[in-house]
């Protein structure tokens, strides 16, 4: 698979990304699991739930002990084994890749500031993880513009930029063509647990939802080929787990 490199600025360290059919990866890498990163299979021991985290963009299977259970693949190495509904994400809880967001502060790329507070009242926070750089970041911004708007007040979707100042001028640009008039962060060295966060962040764009304590839910990776569908499905499984009514976007 052919490779693109471009340098970003993410904090005040350089990321170099690769561009994928599926999103952009940093370098090195590579999804964790049993499963080669080739082939896409694998096998996870549990109880029934078959759960395994694989690397192929094509989806995987995970065999449990007592039983088997089948998910497809996100389209960049991650899944589930474990399918309930039309949800196909990855619970953070049975595999947890991406810090928890209990103590930050961050600027807002306007200007204002936006903190773990400001995750407290919502029952859910969708939160993208994007660079200029990234053309399947770029692609889905419109998209991630019409959710933003519908959705309803318990749950908020927010992005972060992982260029840093750098990039604030172009990722302005792309916004507004875009038509998002949502919260967007630009972390730096003060930005607490959110630049944790960002370090665990092998693809973009990456996609996590964290609850009202700033507990990360579940996450998916990649350009989605649905992404209203994926979100609205992210987002009701996590709904039903709380006993809260699903949403309808």
């Amino acid at each position: 698979m052919r490779k693109i490199f471009v340098k970003a600025t993410v904090i005040s360290a350089a990321l170099v990304i690769g561009l994928f059919a599926a999103g952009c990866a940093a370098p090195n890498a590579s999804a964790p699991g049993n499963g080669s990163a080739a082939s896409g299979q694998e096998q996870g021991q549990g109880n029934n739930s078959g759960n395994g985290r694989g690397g192929s963009a094509d989806g995987e299977q995970g065999n449990g002990s007592n039983g088997q259970g089948q998910g497809k693949g996100n389209g960049n190495g991650q899944g589930n084994g474990k399918v309930e509904g039309n949800w196909k994400g990855t619970d953070v809880a049975e595999a947890p890749t991406v810090s928890d967001l209990g103590n930050f502060t961050a600027s807002t790329i306007d200007g204002g500031t936006f903190s773990a507070a400001d995750l407290a009242d919502k029952d859910i926070t969708i939160v993208n993880f994007w660079s200029t750089t990234c053309p399947p970041c770029r692609a889905e911004m419109p998209d991630l513009a019409e959710i933003q708007q519908e959705l309803p007040a318990n749950v908020q979707l927010i992005t972060v930029l992982l260029d840093g100042q750098s990039g604030v001028q172009e990722a302005q640009s792309i916004l507004t063509q875009a038509g998002y008039r949502g919260v967007t962060l630009v972390p730096d060295g003060n930005s607490g647990d959110l630049i944790a966060a960002v370090s665990d962040i092998m693809y973009m764009p990456t996609t996590v939802l964290y609850d009202s304590q700033g507990v990360a839910l579940s996450e998916f990776i990649g350009g989605q080929a649905d992404l209203e569908d994926t979100i609205e499905n992210a987002v009701n499984h996590q709904l039903s787990i709380m006993g809260k009514p699903a949403i309808d976007l």
